[in-house]
């Protein structure tokens, strides 16, 4: 079994904010990459509803997180956020599988 830490969020754009939602999520994928203790880090778009958005993240482990949560990246997030669009659900689930796929 491993730490690993997965988390999925989901936001949704607020009326009129899709392009401005999308452009803001975006400019957070480059440097939450590179922090430490991120493996994955991916940001999705509804098919079917452009205005909503899910993270699909993996950290080495819980404290890699709540230190990626106090970054000037996500505390911009925390200024946006409800401004132009608002964060619908947050999961925290740990992953109890191995990490590595064997196919």
């Amino acid at each position: 079994m491993t730490e690993q830490l997965t988390v999925i969020a989901h936001l949704r754009a607020l009326d009129g904010q899709i392009e401005e939602t999308k452009k803001f999520l975006l400019g957070l994928v480059a440097p939450t990459r590179q922090e430490p203790g991120c493996v994955e880090y991916w940001l999705h778009q509804d098919n079917e509803d452009p205005a909503e958005f899910t993270f699909y993240e993996n950290w080495t482990n819980r404290a890699e997180w709540d230190k990626h949560m106090t970054l000037p990246h996500l505390e911009a997030f925390a200024e946006v956020k409800d401004k132009v669009f608002e964060l619908q659900k947050l999961r925290l689930m740990t992953m109890i599988t191995d990490a590595v796929s064997t196919r």
